[in-house]
C-alpha cells in the first residue's frame, strides 16, 4: 500500500507539472505570473528568483518523505515501540530487519538526506547539524560537511548552516533511491515477519 501512495503522487505530480507547462505556453509571461499568485509580477524577478522552477520537486520530496516517515511510524506503533522524530523512527524499522549493517548504513544515509532535504525548508534551504552531533557542545564551522547523497556524477552535498545545492536530477535521483531503499526494507519487513 506504501508504495502505491508514491506511486499517486507521482502521478498528481506529473498531472501537475503537465498542466503548469501547458499553461505557461498559453498566456503571456506576465500573465502567468499573475495567475501563480505567488508576490512575482515581472519577467525580471521571474528570472532572479528560483521559487517556480523549484517548486515542483520539493513538493515530490516532501509528499514521499512525509509517506516514508509515516510508514515508520506505523511499523513502529504495530511493534509497540512508538518512537518521536524521523531518526529514532528509522533506526527502529532498521534494527528490526536482518538486513546486513554496510547494507543499513547506505539505506540510513539515504533516507536521512532526504529528512535533511526536507528539513531544510524550514529554514530558507540552509541545512543544519543537528545538536545532538556538535562535538563537545560546539557549533560547527559553517560550511563543514555533515553528510552527502551522490549517485552517478550527481550530488547533494549537506554543509552545515549553507544553502543546499542541488538541481532535478540530483533530487529526482534521491527520490528515486529513498524509494527504491523503501521497497528493499518492506521485502525485509516481510521476510522478518514470516
Amino acid at each position: 500500500m506504501f508504495l502505491d501512495t508514491i506511486q499517486q503522487h507521482l502521478l498528481s505530480l506529473t498531472s501537475y507539472i503537465r498542466t503548469f507547462v501547458e499553461l505557461q505556453q498559453r498566456v503571456s509571461p506576465d500573465e502567468f505570473l499573475k495567475i501563480l499568485n505567488i508576490g512575482i509580477s515581472t519577467v525580471e524577478e521571474f528570472e532572479d528568483s528560483r521559487i517556480i522552477y523549484k517548486f515542483p520537486i520539493e513538493s515530490l520530496v516532501t509528499m514521499i518523505h512525509f509517506q516514508i516517515d509515516s510508514f515508520f511510524g506505523d511499523i513502529c506503533s504495530q511493534a509497540e515501540t512508538p518512537k518521536n522524530g524521523f531518526y529514532t523512527r528509522m533506526k527502529c524499522v532498521l534494527a528490526s530487519t536482518s538486513i546486513e549493517d554496510k547494507k543499513k548504513d547506505k539505506f540510513q544515509n539515504t533516507l536521512q538526506c532526504l529528512a535533511f532535504f526536507r528539513n531544510s525548508f524550514h529554514n530558507a534551504g540552509h541545512h543544519t547539524i543537528n545538536k545532538a552531533r556538535w562535538n563537545g557542545r560546539a557549533e560547527p564551522a559553517k560550511g563543514i560537511l555533515d553528510r552527502t547523497f551522490s549517485k552517478d556524477e550527481w550530488g547533494i552535498k549537506f554543509k552545515h548552516k549553507e544553502v543546499i545545492a542541488y538541481n532535478w536530477k540530483s533530487a529526482f535521483l534521491l527520490i528515486q533511491d529513498s524509494v527504491a531503499v523503501m521497497q528493499l526494507l518492506i521485502m525485509a519487513i516481510y521476510a522478518t515477519d514470516r
